[in-house]
């Protein structure tokens, strides 16, 4: 119940933070700190009973020990004074240990999120020693608090060797005789285990306790936070405009900065369309935010509905089918869905995939090409009906013919947005689209004012907001990559505390151990000391263990996983791969050293328990073989269902898993759309789904629990059966093997129960094998080739009779493609959508391998260059979505490998125009350049690819004098004509000498900088290529 009303509580505020918030840390909380919290519960019952049995144990002592039934309690009071002053180094260092394990976890995700990129531009090892790093700092943190339980549980256990044998030696020195009878002994050790055992079990919980209160402590800090404050007002459909704004001013919450836009005002209605353009960062996406209630805004914003049809910049697809996506909360209508397709031009594309539009979407499409993507949310838009539509440059990932097509069938005068009577606000820099406007809304200089569409063809909108007249980006071929599925995950726990401490008079106990005899005395003194040093070192060596085993199995992961084939991440949900980051390492580093540790004691404790039972009581011999088989029958049964459970369990966590992931990192438009009732439900489910298996394992551990109590009394009566039947043992023999049964039952529950969690925790490491002998490598390199340091010393690229496809089954995405690009050559490379322009770029990267033919460097074999030179040294590619870890630096986002100084970076800043926006968060170099990436303003589409020129340009210089081939993927297609210029002067000065392959739809902005008779563009069509060199009337190599 905890578990279930905690996930929810989580979720429930993930839907009302603002989208950064909401993604960064639900998903630790539900994977590491839900877990720990939920068995508070136990811990509550837990203490009552065994503070009753306390009690009950000292009310029975006394009757037999007198007062000498208190002297446990002092020495408990004792041993809890040491814990407590232990204790209170317990909960800083587990805040520490969690915010260490909070920051790997939300890197491992950005990471996971955007590893196709993080290849393309060789940033694999760089980004894996940053992550190997957070965790040798987790485990540095761990360790600190480890010391602190080993302290503890030190002085915890010494409560249970100490308390009986001070009793009673004060008992028995206080008789004066200093004797003591059998019946007296074994009846009080039988007593004294009531109480030293509840009481050394209640000081166990504490360490626990204080971990839950800080994961709590966690849990509350996320549930407190700010949520999105909606300053919009719903004025009902009798309003005369869908949405009307007056005087609105925005500004980003997290600065002082003056607004982004100020007092803007303007009105849509039903049937209009109103484009609104701007310079790169004017702020046309802040007046989105502002629309659809994300940041806060003065001004009034008045809306008919607060449900709007919203197509986000970066689309964003939940993990389901396509056809699941574009429906989302709507019902199915056939006939309304197959135009809605037709308008998007999905239709070729869905017949082209092996299961149609029930084509299962995997981590945000990453099996999907970007044009394809962006259509799917674009369908979604269009299929929900809404009166209110706002599209954020739905058109930025397609070739111009596919985005004609499109912005003829929903915008133009037929369209459906005008049959639907929709008021439509688009965000374009797209000329072609202005003559559909109704309206003109020009942002400059943080204004906005409303403009005629003519406007655009009389001259009268400055020049740097009118972009260049074409369409925009590429995408990826329409090859999808095929679903596999497995999935799985657990949880943990464990501590301990204690002290110890003597009094008395040395005559006394001279003249007792007298009585005792000094060989038995010291026999015990050797026996409970070699305990006590075997039990806290035991503590020693768990450590030492869990920070061995978490270093080791979390690094071979990593690089596995790192290392794995594109294809690998298109099919395995990111839910699947980021539990074996969290759950499963979770379970290596805090259960199974201890769960190792403790069943190795209780196998050796029962055993020398059973043995002085049988050397006792040998007729207890008897009973040993018929035990042994009924406790192996249970186990057997036990064990075989419990690992099904689990793995149910594991199952349904990363469906639950999934599921966040998908509301966190589109709670956007999840709430543009008024869906949180949707994938609230959807989140119960996959909460109810994933409470089953758990509450039934639950159950089956509380069944094992009674039947090995069962077990026990059954032993225990035929001990006092045979006793009475034969007649020959002493008192002393009957209270021995009485006592020993007592502790043999506590023993043998423990042992199960430990058994249970190496299982459990021993199935997290059958996962991280099963990673690291299943999921293939890329082919790293064949012949492994390492070429000279100043390779490649010119730039020409050979390709012959390449032929590449994305798995053994699929048809080729390139057939037979031939082309050279001589050193300091610019090619151009454009096509339709699914044209294989991408795959291309992919296949020079080794994303891909080609079935057939070569590509060569400098004469160098690709095939035969290990994969981390060639994307670091011999290509840099700039991919089509930037890539940044938010909780990274800024020096590590450009420069991951630290190869350039500060005055570098500065200097590539000022050069793609992002210093002035970085600088204002603060004036010392050094200090803007550690700040994270999330603690500057978010940066607009446009200033990410700008982002992305400079991190180039720093690689271009830490690679000097080498001239690595340079591709950039679609770089211009959200750029303005104002920072396209940028572009091309970075292609005609930083890059004059170097050969530069650039995928791209519009080429209006960077014609002007291509050579005559020199560089060349080139055609993708059906997975063929045809190169023409500028100014002439022939073909580079022919047609492919």
């Amino acid at each position: 119940m905890v578990r279930g009303a905690l996930i929810g509580l989580v979720h429930d505020q993930a839907m009302r933070l603002p989208g950064k918030e909401a993604e960064s840390e639900a998903v630790t909380l539900i994977n590491s700190d839900v877990d720990s919290v939920e068995s508070v519960g136990e811990i509550l019952h837990d203490t009552w009973a065994y503070l009753l049995e306390v009690m009950i144990g000292i009310t029975l002592l006394a009757a037999r020990l007198q007062w000498f039934a208190f002297l446990p309690l002092a020495i408990i009071f004792a041993c809890s004074r040491m814990s407590a002053y232990v204790a209170k180094h317990l909960e800083p260092r587990q805040k520490e240990w969690n915010t260490a394990t909070q920051e790997r976890i939300s890197t491992t995700t950005s990471v996971l999120g955007g590893i196709k990129s993080l290849k393309m531009m060789g940033m694999v090892d760089a980004t894996q020693c940053r992550i190997w790093k957070l965790r040798e700092k987790e485990l540095r943190l761990s360790e600190r608090l480890r010391w602190i339980l080993v302290a503890y549980n030190a002085s915890a256990n010494s409560l249970g060797i100490f308390a009986p044998v001070l009793t009673l030696v004060f008992y028995a020195l206080s008789s004066g005789t200093g004797e003591l009878h059998a019946n007296d002994v074994f009846t009080s050790i039988a007593l004294l285990s009531m109480v030293t055992h509840p009481a050394n079990m209640v000081m166990t919980l504490v360490p626990r306790a204080v971990g839950i209160m800080a994961n709590l402590a966690r849990i509350e800090a996320y549930l407190s936070q700010s949520p999105v404050l909606d300053s919009r007002h719903n004025n009902g459909k009798e309003g005369l405009s869908l949405v009307s704004l007056e005087y609105v001013s925005v500004r980003h919450p997290s600065t002082p900065d003056p607004p982004i836009l100020r007092d803007v005002s303007f009105r849509l209605s039903k049937g209009e369309l109103i484009v609104c353009t701007g310079a790169v960062g004017s702020g046309k996406t802040t007046l989105v935010m502002a629309l659809l209630g994300e940041l806060p805004s003065t001004g009034s914003i008045n809306l008919a509905s607060k449900k709007i049809a919203y197509c986000a910049q970066a689309p964003w697809l939940p993990s389901v089918t396509i056809r699941d996506a574009i429906i989302g909360d709507s019902n199915y209508d056939q006939e309304w869905y197959k135009l809605v397709l037709d308008a998007c031009c999905l239709s070729p594309d869905l017949e082209s995939l092996r299961n149609g539009d029930s084509t299962f979407i995997e981590n945000n499409g990453m099996n999907l090409s970007g044009g394809q993507r962006q259509r799917v949310a674009l369908a979604r838009a269009v299929y929900s009906r809404y009166d209110l539509v706002i599209l954020d440059d739905p058109l930025s990932a397609l070739d111009e013919n596919v985005a004609e097509q499109i912005s003829d069938r929903l915008l133009g005068p037929r369209g459906l947005f005008k049959n639907m009577n929709a008021g439509v606000l688009l965000m374009s820099n797209t000329t072609k689209l202005f003559p559909m406007a109704n309206k003109l809304l020009v942002l400059q200089r943080s204004e906005a004012r409303l403009q005629d569409p003519s406007t655009v063809q009389q001259g009268k909108i400055p020049g740097s907001l009118v972009p260049s007249a074409a369409s925009d980006q590429t995408t990826q071929p329409s090859e999808l990559y095929y679903r596999k599925a497995p999935g799985q995950s657990q949880r943990n726990d464990n501590a301990t505390e204690d002290l110890s401490r003597k009094a008395g008079d040395i005559a006394l106990y001279g003249y007792y151990f007298n009585a005792v005899g000094y060989r038995n005395a010291f026999l015990v003194t050797l026996c409970t000391a070699t305990y006590s040093f075997c039990l806290t070192f035991s503590q020693f060596t768990q450590m030492k263990v869990a920070i061995r085993s978490g270093i080791v199995l979390h690094s071979q992961l990593l690089e596995r996983v790192l290392g794995a084939p594109l294809s690998y991440f298109a099919e395995t949900q990111i839910g699947i791969t980021l539990n074996r980051f969290s759950q499963d390492i979770a379970l290596v580093d805090k259960q199974l050293p201890s769960a190792l540790a403790n069943l190795s004691t209780q196998i050796f404790k029962l055993l020398m328990q059973v043995a002085l039972i049988v050397y006792v009581q040998p007729v207890m011999l008897a009973m040993i073989p018929p035990c042994y088989i009924l406790v192996y029958l249970i186990q057997k049964v036990y064990l075989r269902t419990s690992r099904q459970l689990r793995f149910l369990d594991l199952e349904s966590r990363s469906r639950l898993n999934t599921n966040f992931l998908d509301t966190t990192s589109g709670v956007t438009t999840i709430r543009a759309f008024g869906w949180q009732d949707k994938f609230a439900t959807e989140n119960i489910q996959a909460l109810d789904m994933s409470q089953k298996p758990y509450y039934l394992l639950l159950c089956l551990q509380c069944w094992l629990k009674i039947v090995l109590d069962c077990i026990m009394t059954i032993i225990a009566i035929g001990l006092i059966t045979l006793t009475v039947m034969y007649r020959n043992s002493t008192g002393a023999d009957v209270g021995m093997a009485l006592n020993l049964m007592i502790g043999a039952n506590t023993t043998l529950l423990r042992l199960v129960q430990n058994w249970t969690s190496l299982e459990t925790s021993l199935g997290a490491v059958a996962r991280l094998k099963d990673v690291q002998e299943c999921v293939p490598s890329e082919d790293a390199a064949k012949g492994a080739l390492e070429p000279g340091p100043k390779w490649p010393s010119a730039g020409d690229l050979r390709t012959e009779n390449i032929t590449v496809s994305y798995s053994q089954e699929s048809e080729p995405a390139l057939c037979n493609v031939s082309f050279r690009v001589n050193p300091g050559q610019k090619l151009i490379v454009m096509g339709r959508t699914g044209s294989g322009k991408s795959t291309l770029m992919l296949s020079l990267l080794r994303l891909i391998e080609t079935k057939h033919g070569s590509t060569s460097i400098d004469d160098i074999n690709i095939t035969h260059v290990p994969l981390q030179i060639l994307r670091q040294r011999g290509i840099i590619a700039v991919p089509q979505d930037g890539f940044n870890i938010p909780i990274a630096s800024i020096r590590f986002n450009l420069d991951p490998y630290d190869k350039c100084t500060s005055d570098e970076i500065v200097q590539a800043l000022r050069r793609s125009r992002l210093w002035d926006k970085i600088a204002a968060a603060s004036t010392d170099v050094d200090t803007i350049l550690n700040l994270p990436m999330s603690a500057i303003l978010p940066l607009s589409a446009g200033q990410m690819q700008l982002f992305a020129l400079c991190r180039m340009l720093l690689c271009v210089k830490a690679t000097a004098p080498t001239k690595p081939i340079i591709i950039l993927d679609e770089a211009s297609s959200s750029l303005d004509r104002e920072t396209e210029i940028i572009l091309g002067d970075i292609l005609r000065k930083e890059l004059e000498y170097h050969t530069v392959i650039m995928i791209a739809h519009r080429t209006e902005g960077i014609m002007d900088t291509l050579r005559p008779s020199v560089d060349a563009i080139a055609t993708m069509k059906d997975g063929k290529l045809r190169v023409s060199v500028i100014g002439t009337s022939t073909d580079c190599v022919g047609e492919s």
